[in-house]
Parts: structure tokens; C-alpha cells; sequence
């Protein structure tokens, strides 16, 4: 395949001002709305998700949404008695977003204890994953899952990697701190926003972050500013490209929007794009999403994306 994504499956419940009684359900997750994505532009069997779901009623629904999207499903588990976490979405008057979590008893958490799962795996080009899927795994987890990607790299995939900092997911600030950095250092993508190296590396300012990471990693880097110009350097070059995003759209939800642009960047990248189109690619699809409720805009709301629409 393609791509293959990991990262934690939720259950998305977004409230709804119109309906305060009322929830939109849907798939969630950020790498999994990643994948989704990804899939829409791709098309069906090019994209795989890692992950594990129980045998429940609320799984056996999460795993049908995501093959309706033409997901891949040969790296999804299923565990007898597992049920997957729950994400509750609220959105202030601007459409940024607050969110309470239930997944302690998700299965992707314990999923990489055993380095047996990754036997018979299918291979990828590209793998995803994001530092949320590092923060909710155990230690011994998150080490097998990073030994794995390693291996994975010497065979010849590469690896893109979104460095989606929730200071709530990590034990402290320094093991979050180890852990990004150590992947950031093996990855050939990365992507990181300025809020994330503000927050986890106490970074301020575009141009500092951009230094502080092109010292920790030879990797592409694709850094989002919150509205503000994207920095691009490319694989082990020695400076940076800026490239401005369109005109803000008035938002009305920004759950999945770094999510769906890292899809389109993602799609437009494998397809040969440069990088102002790849930016352009990715801001439009973020437009779009920011525009409607919840991380996963209705099919009909997404129309189809080529390169030239860009």
C-alpha cells in the first residue's frame, strides 16, 4: 500500500450549539482522521490503518466507518473485551476547540507490548504517525513501535512523522521532550506546528523553532504558523522557504484541520507537487474542513481535489 497510518481510534462526539442535547458521532482521532482523508484523495486500498479496536457494538461501528472510507483494514486488531476511547469536542464562539477524553481502556495503548503484533504486517511506502500515538502507549510500547519504524526505514519506507503535542497525554514535559525528539531524529518528514515547539520545547518565534528543529533532525520539515506562513526546508538542506497561506476562512470548528492538511500535503507530495502547490493543496482542504462541524466534513462537502486545483 501507499500509506499506512497508526495512531489511537476514537469515537468523536461533537456538540452541537443548534441541538444542546445533541451530539454529531463520527470516527475520530488525528492520525486517523489523517488517513481518512488521505483515502478520500487517494482512493480505496491505498491507505492502511495500525491500530487495535475491541469486539463491542461502539467498535464493530468504529471499524465499519472506517472501511466505508476505503480504508485498508488487514492492521486493525480486534481484542475480545476491549472497547474503544471517547472523544467529546466543544467549540467557543471563534471555533477553536476544547476536548474531554475517555480512553483509558483503549487497546491501542498496550497494542505494542508484544513486538509479536508486528509480524505479517502489511509493508508501506510511507508511514504516519503522530505524537499522540507515542504519548498514549506504554514505555515498553512506544520503544518495540520505535524499533519496528527503524526497521521499516532500512527496508526503504519513509517515514513521515506530526509532532501533535497534548501536554495532558505525557507523564512530564521532558519524556515528552525525548520522545518527539527521538523521532523527529529517524523520520523523513516532519511535521510539527508552532504551538507544538512552543509548548513541548519552550520555542518562541517562527524562525527559532525552524533553527532549534533543523538542529535536532535532517528531516523535510513542513512548520505551520496558525494562519501564519508555512517554513519548508528540505531534506538536509542548510535553510528554509517561506510560503503564505491564502486568506483566512471564517471557522466555525478547527477539530482536524492540521489533520487534513497534513492528508493533502501528504497526497500532493506523492504525487509530485512542489512544495508552494503542496501548501496551497493542503491549506485548501483545510479551509474546508475548518468550515464544518467535527474533524470529518460530510463526502459531499469535500469535492474532488487534483493537483490543479490548488
Amino acid at each position: 500500500m501507499d500509506y499506512l497510518c497508526i495512531g489511537e481510534p476514537l469515537i468523536e462526539f461533537t456538540a452541537m450549539p443548534d441541538h444542546p442535547q445533541g451530539f454529531l458521532r463520527n470516527a475520530g482521532g488525528d492520525t486517523l482522521n489523517t488517513a481518512i482523508y488521505l483515502a478520500r484523495l487517494l482512493g480505496p486500498g491505498r491507505v492502511g490503518y495500525l491500530s487495535c479496536l475491541g469486539d463491542d457494538a461502539h467498535s464493530l461501528w468504529l471499524r465499519d466507518r472506517i472501511a466505508a472510507e476505503g480504508i485498508d483494514l488487514s492492521a486493525l486488531a480486534a481484542r475480545a473485551g476491549a472497547r474503544p476511547g471517547l472523544s467529546f469536542v466543544t467549540t467557543d464562539a471563534a471555533g477553536e476547540r476544547s476536548f474531554a477524553y475517555w480512553r483509558d481502556q483503549s487497546p491501542f495503548r498496550s497494542h505494542f507490548d508484544d513486538s509479536r503484533i508486528f509480524g505479517g504486517l502489511p509493508r508501506a511506502d510511507t508511514v504516519f504517525l503522530s505524537a499522540v500515538a507515542l504519548a498514549v502507549l506504554h514505555p515498553a510500547g512506544r520503544d518495540t513501535l520505535t524499533t519496528w519504524l527503524q526497521t521499516c526505514r532500512d527496508r526503504g519506507a519513509h517515514l513521515a512523522f506530526d509532532t501533535n503535542y497534548r501536554p495532558h497525554l505525557w507523564p512530564d514535559r521532558q519524556v515528552a521532550r525525548q520522545a518527539i525528539g527521538r523521532m523527529a531524529g529517524m523520520v523523513d518528514l516532519l511535521m510539527p506546528s508552532l504551538d507544538d515547539i512552543q509548548g513541548c520545547f519552550g520555542i518562541t518565534g517562527p524562525e527559532a523553532a525552524m533553527e532549534a528543529l533543523m538542529a535536532l533532525t535532517g528531516a523535510e520539515i513542513v512548520l505551520t504558523t496558525g494562519g501564519g506562513p508555512v517554513l519548508h526546508r528540505a531534506q538536509g538542506a542548510a535553510a528554509w522557504t517561506s510560503h503564505d497561506l491564502p486568506p483566512a476562512v471564517t471557522a466555525i470548528d478547527t477539530t482536524g484541520a492540521g489533520d487534513s492538511f497534513n492528508a493533502a500535503w501528504l497526497s500532493a507530495r506523492g504525487q509530485g507537487a512542489g512544495v508552494a502547490q503542496a501548501v496551497a493543496a493542503a491549506a485548501r482542504l483545510a479551509a474546508i474542513v475548518v468550515r464544518h462541524r467535527g474533524a470529518i466534513v460530510p463526502p459531499a462537502a469535500m469535492p474532488h481535489m487534483t493537483l490543479k486545483d490548488a
